[in-house]
């Protein structure tokens, strides 16, 4: 479900996401848009008839691949869909699913590695965390070759910043899925949306703009309980949501965990991981820190948030258990909820639900969570044999193209969508290309998580209601305005090639000020001392060390 809410709010900033790499700051990032041709340009016609003509040589054996991807076995259950029936003759492979859901995923995968049985390509959220490094190393991945000159689509997308999050000692391995095309984007991705109805019910008359306003509301329909729900505070899709909603309060370049985090010069010309930026050591994160604190032992973030679903979590929203819910996005909280209001409710969903705008700091200004233009990426299998790699690689170019990002994420022209007079793709009213072609839940989602990056025609229709594109759009629109605090990406470069098993998991370190009982500066700075019992300071050298070199 979160791919899909997900993939539905990205469909939904095609014309303000597409074909833009914007940097930030002294992030070392590109500045100026990724030089790609234009989509079927002359160089892509010749580049794509080569490839054609080398693929038939090498295409001749039929080949199984074993592919991880959430919820795939319910992507692949139709035998005639015919998305999946044409990309699987047309590369002579079969794609045998093996299913993961969000709820399993990391786990499952953890386990496949343990047990030597990893699926040829599976996906997740694994470069930012140190198993990339260990399991790269104790060769569990497959090294994805250098040379892309038989994949000319695949070999444009790889060039890019992403690229080097995506290697361990200078070898790549793993292929980035494209999320944002520029930084104000990555402001879309955390939405909390309020029930505005029972606000209104238990007697606020404004909506909220700043962090006590919204507790102020919260509390009152919790004290007010006005369809005697036992309604509580603000629920998630997952816990790790609260670090976006919430941290930018202090600390908006702290939001990055993993190893693929941000560094930022204290002061003197050293750099150390921003989570830690401050006068002292983790300074700036304590405000941050006290407010997480506050609202949920205030219950204006519900007590069960750590161990509620992505199912839970809808459903209390839906029915009225939960006052609000953070989200990937305003689409992503109409489509498992807004879309059964009416049939629930009798009423509009947009009557009755509201979306937080980007919340001020604690210096009024406003601050949206930093985060990497890929937040996931796909990765082979190291038993993979060379033929077999060419094969997944092929899969990859042509998902890349032209035709196959449109026969993958939308199906067949005149059955599911059609080319409106500016060449843009308009959807079937009422139909979703999932619907009728299942694999294209996969195949869209296969190589960019969000599709529309590349291609300013991903599409000029929408599926979520124009008022959930409205409010994401006015997030995007009010990050491009806000200064990003400066970082040097060059430093995050530096401390991924040390491979040396450190890194930050931001998520739980606010679970547990968030649930603890000790005060926040105290466990605050426990957590800091154990990353430093984890090498914190010696990592912080060797980074600088290697970069003034």
């Amino acid at each position: 479900m979160r791919r899909k809410k997900k993939l539905l709010t990205m469909v939904l900033c095609a014309a303000l996401t597409a074909g833009i790499l914007t940097g930030c700051g002294s992030t070392g990032r590109s500045t100026e848009p990724e030089g790609s041709p234009e989509i079927g340009s002359t160089q892509e016609s010749t580049a794509g008839e080569e490839a054609n003509a080398a693929q038939e040589e090498s295409t001749a054996e039929h080949i199984e691949i074993t592919m991880a991807v959430w919820n795939i076995e319910k992507a692949f259950s139709d035998a005639n869909d015919k998305v999946l029936q044409e990309i699987q003759e047309k590369l002579n492979i079969t794609l045998t699913p093996v299913n993961i859901s969000w709820d399993d995923y990391t786990e499952k995968i953890q386990l496949w590695a343990a047990s030597d049985s990893l699926p040829d390509i599976f996906v997740g959220d694994i470069r930012t965390t140190s198993n990339f490094y260990t399991w790269a190393t104790q060769g569990l991945l497959k090294e994805i070759p250098q040379d892309f000159s038989k994949y000319p689509n695949l070999s444009a997308y790889m060039d890019s910043p992403e690229l080097n999050t995506c290697q361990v000692d200078g070898k790549t391995y793993c292929i980035f899925r494209q999320t944002f095309g520029e930084q104000s984007a990555t402001a879309r991705n955390t939405c909390i949306a309020y029930r505005w109805d029972l606000a209104q019910k238990a007697g606020i008359t404004k909506e909220p703009e700043n962090w006590d306003e919204f507790r102020e509301m919260i509390q009152a329909i919790i004290m007010a309980d006005p369809d005697n729900n036992n309604v509580q505070g603000a629920t998630a899709l997952g816990y790790d949501r609260l670090v976006g909603a919430v941290l930018p309060y202090s600390l908006s370049l702290g939001c990055a965990e993993g190893t693929s985090f941000y560094w930022s010069d204290k002061g003197d010309g050293t750099y150390i991981p921003s989570y830690f930026a401050g006068e002292t050591l983790g300074a700036n994160a304590l405000p941050a820190l006290q407010l997480l604190r506050d609202m949920y032992e205030e219950g204006t973030i519900e007590k069960d948030i750590a161990l509620t679903t992505t199912t839970q979590a809808h459903e209390k929203f839906l029915n009225g258990q939960s006052a609000a819910i953070i989200v990937d996005g305003f689409g992503g909280a109409y489509d498992d909820t807004g879309a059964y209001w009416q049939e629930v409710y009798g009423r509009d969903f947009f009557e009755d639900v509201k979306s937080l705008d980007i919340m001020p700091d604690i210096n009024g200004q406003p601050a949206y969570p930093i985060a990497d233009y890929a937040w996931s990426e796909s990765f082979i299998n190291a038993s993979v044999d060379d033929e077999k790699l060419d094969r997944i690689l092929q899969l990859y170019d042509y998902l890349l193209s032209d035709e196959g990002a449109f026969l993958g994420t939308y199906g067949y022209e005149g059955e599911t969508f059609e080319f409106d007079e500016n060449g843009a793709v308009r959807l079937h009213e009422g139909v979703l290309p999932s619907e009728v072609y299942p694999s294209t839940d996969v195949f869209s989602i296969l190589v960019r998580w969000n599709p529309n990056t590349y291609d300013k025609r991903f599409p000029a229709g929408s599926i979520a209601p124009n008022e959930c594109t409205k409010a994401d759009n006015r997030r995007q629109e009010e990050a491009r305005n806000f200064e990003i605090p400066e970082y040097d990406y060059a430093y995050t470069t530096a401390f991924i090639s040390l491979g040396n098993g450190f890194s930050l998991n931001v998520k739980d370190d606010l679970l547990n000020i968030a649930t603890g009982t000790k005060p926040v500066e105290d466990m605050w700075n426990e957590i800091i001392e154990g990353y430093k019992a984890k090498g914190l300071e010696d990592v912080i050298q060797q980074v600088n060390a290697s970069v003034q070199k």
